[in-house]
């Protein structure tokens, strides 16, 4: 192996790199809007220049020889097509770390400088890709939350002697993509008994499923995730105990709390009540709708309104800027459930 083909390796995998750094910094600048790992990964990128600056001047550009490379028409099917901008990331960070490991190796031979450069690079984003990876997936999980529109809570004293089950299956035969199971008097073995049912039925296989206050619960009955109060399990504890995958909501009063929801990783706010409500005793005084507004501008977190919404008023709550809306009696208290989820739906989505 001579040093014009050496220079042309290290040049098709410094190309390769720096592309693939430059795809994954676009998805973190302008879809997640991340400005400090935007900038390591910026950072990385001009550390690769750096390295490469070690090589004579002009020597890996007058190697290149991208016509005549037996790889440029290799294309792999699966290179055609991607599913979202979480694979993109996944990928290319992939492609990066493959060609630092090649720019670390062949660039030895020549000098042992940059090989130890492009080490200490590819070390960088080993930590990296974990980062990125977590704020990807988290990314996708407040784009899926955001998508639920409408939060059906099955409140087990609005249900009576309704089965929990058929009144899920009938709110997602209507649209539904979210229920949450509440049972403030309830013992923990009926709790259990009733979200493992839903769990298991396969009509309510797409369907997320939140049970109210208790991670204990979550974790017993398989649910998708929990809903937290102020008062119960922090965000952060229960975060160590689900891992990155479940979901954690928490119910918010100010933006204030709103701050540290975010600052705590939770997937999603729940903000009221807006209105009055009979539902929930000890809601609180109204928040209004001037507040969804407000709290939206100071987080990043999808926002759910919840108290008091109606056929009525959501209309109100979709235009101040609420991602979806939480429902219990709108729902529970009429004698067709599925039209209105279907009503509810509709109003909400027909926007301002």
């Amino acid at each position: 192996m001579n040093h014009r083909q050496l220079y042309r390796i290290i040049d098709a995998n410094a190309n390769r790199a720096r592309e693939g750094l430059r795809v994954i910094e676009e998805v973190i600048r302008f879809v997640l809007e991340e400005p400090d790992l935007t900038a390591r990964l910026k950072g990385i990128r001009h550390d690769i220049t750096r390295a490469l600056r070690t090589f004579p001047n002009g020597a890996l550009l007058s190697a290149r020889n991208s016509e005549e490379d037996v790889g440029r028409w290799l294309y792999p099917e699966e290179e055609g097509r991607r599913t979202g901008y979480e694979e993109i990331v996944r990928v290319n960070m992939r492609r990066t770390e493959e060609a630092i490991r090649a720019l670390e190796e062949f660039s030895k031979v020549i000098d042992s400088k940059p090989g130890e450069n492009f080490k200490d690079i590819r070390f960088q984003l080993y930590s990296l890709e974990k980062e990125v990876g977590r704020k990807t997936a988290t990314g996708e999980k407040r784009k899926a939350i955001r998508d639920w529109r409408l939060y059906v809570i099955l409140d087990r004293d609005l249900l009576g002697n309704g089965d929990p089950a058929e009144i899920a299956k009938a709110v997602a035969s209507a649209g539904a993509k979210v229920i949450q199971w509440r049972d403030k008097e309830g013992s923990a073995r009926e709790a259990v008994k009733v979200v493992s049912r839903l769990k298991e039925d396969k009509a309510l296989q797409n369907i997320k499923i939140i049970i109210n206050d208790r991670v204990d619960l979550m974790l017993a009955s398989g649910a998708d995730g929990v809903h937290l109060g102020q008062e119960d399990l922090p965000i952060a504890e229960a975060r160590k105990l689900l891992g990155e995958e479940k979901i954690i909501g928490v119910s918010i009063h100010s933006v204030e709390e709103a701050i540290q929801a975010e600052k705590e990783r939770a997937d999603y706010i729940s903000l009221g009540p807006i209105f009055v409500t009979g539902t929930k005793k000890d809601a609180g005084a109204p928040l209004g709708v001037k507040k969804i507004s407000e709290v939206k501008r100071a987080v990043k977190l999808p926002l759910i309104a919840i108290g008091g919404i109606s056929e009525a008023n959501i209309r109100d709550v979709s235009r101040a800027g609420a991602d979806a809306v939480a429902v219990a009696s709108a729902i529970l208290k009429t004698e067709d459930t599925a039209k209105a989820t279907k009503d509810l739906l509709t109003k909400f989505e027909a926007g301002p």
